[in-house]
């Protein structure tokens, strides 16, 4: 009997996505309680906050679990947005690259960074970010001096150079400075992830249109990706009345897009079919819907999809460089979830409470190690 080879390959490819997702809960557990014990549980005899952007990591979570557990090879160097630098401190903890105590001493004395630091912090990291636009332009210059490098003593590598960005980061003159230089548009080992989540600081920016950003990336002579919707939309869309539902999604605003984020699952019965042509064949497709797959259909973008994540890898184009405009939610997971003033929001004792029930961490032991014989721990490994 021939062995039914795709039917292995599908079975593998759940399994795999099954052990990221386990990763995926965990260093979003480890992101936010690494805040949390720098602002709540450490003695803090100003009663200021601390530091921390749990929102800003929340977005980020998915795209760092697919990258460092499945994508990253030895040569590549990535350079991570500065507020994600707690997410960045997880992934490392878990890949045993950073103790448990260390965790504990965010923005202390001596302790752990607000942002990656390559000369104080004490985990591996590729490139100090801080001042927007550093970060993202980074490793365009990384991968000129390994060039220069290699031509001369052959053997330094050629790895991917990463940059992992908010969008707001593209508001910054020197990005553009560089994706339009002539130079860059032959540097086929760089990619930048945006997350396109579609707020800055405490607003939503009401006018981001991504297929204007991505016609600039392209005039540069970049490949753009771009992942917009997730697997559980793509789907709903082949159904009756999913063309209105994907019309819908596409010609709505930012703002009226993050008020549903916020509504409950009788709101969005009334608001998300709108006034409009679409609003018959949308009540009809919510109506099939309950209101769990509801929920969950409003906010799956392509940026929290670990497969798509992992396909739009595989799709890069190592001929010149590449930005991935993945689509995310600000705050995604937490009970801050796409609230327009999450940024400096922390949890409350009860919410990171019902995070780690939702996570499968204990708020009692939050540096628990995952199961060792477990298929997330060994991706780990």
């Amino acid at each position: 009997m021939v062995p039914d080879t795709t039917t292995s390959a599908r079975t593998g490819r759940q399994e795999l996505l099954a052990a990221l997702g386990e990763i995926e809960r965990r260093v979003l557990w480890l992101s936010a309680a690494t805040i949390d014990h720098a602002n709540r549980v450490r003695p803090n005899p100003t009663g200021l906050k601390v530091g921390g952007h749990q929102a800003s990591c929340a977005s980020m979570v998915s795209i760092m679990t697919t990258l460092w557990f499945h994508e990253l090879t030895a040569a590549d160097r990535v350079s991570v947005k500065p507020h994600a630098s707690p997410a960045l401190h997880a992934v490392n903890h878990l890949l045993g690259e950073l103790p448990a105590e260390a965790l504990t001493t965010l923005r202390s004395f001596g302790g752990l960074q607000s942002y990656p630091s390559r000369t104080k912090d004490p985990d591996p990291v590729d490139y100090s970010t801080g001042s927007v636009g550093i970060g993202a332009t980074a490793p365009i210059w990384g991968a000129l001096a390994r060039r220069y490098v290699e031509g001369r003593f052959p053997g330094a590598g050629t790895g991917r150079q990463y940059a992992l960005l908010g969008d707001a980061e593209l508001d910054e003159g020197a990005c553009w400075e560089a994706v339009q230089d002539p130079m860059v548009a032959g540097l086929g080992e760089v990619v930048w992830i945006v997350d396109l989540n579609r707020q800055s600081l405490d607003r939503v920016v009401p006018a981001l249109a991504a297929e204007r950003l991505a016609g600039m990336f392209e005039a540069a002579g970049w490949q753009v990706l771009t992942l917009k919707y997730g697997e559980q939309l793509t789907e709903l869309f082949s159904r009756p009345g999913g063309e209105a539902l994907r019309t819908r999604l596409d010609t709505m605003g930012n703002p009226e897009y993050q008020r549903l984020l916020r509504c409950t699952p009788d709101q969005l019965r009334e608001r998300l079919p709108g006034t409009g042509s679409t609003r018959e064949p949308l009540e009809q497709l919510i109506a099939t819907l309950d209101d769990e797959a509801l929920h969950g259909a409003v906010r799956n973008l392509g940026g929290h999809d670990l497969g798509a994540l992992l396909d739009a890898y595989a799709a890069i184009d190592d001929t010149r460089p590449t930005v991935i405009l993945a689509y995310t939610v600000k705050g995604r997971g937490l009970h801050s979830e796409g609230h327009p003033q999450n940024h400096s929001s922390l949890l409350t004792g009860d919410q990171l409470a019902d995070l780690a029930a939702r996570t499968g961490a204990d708020p009692d032991d939050p540096w628990r190690p995952l199961p060792a014989d477990g298929a997330a721990a060994r991706l780990c490994a």
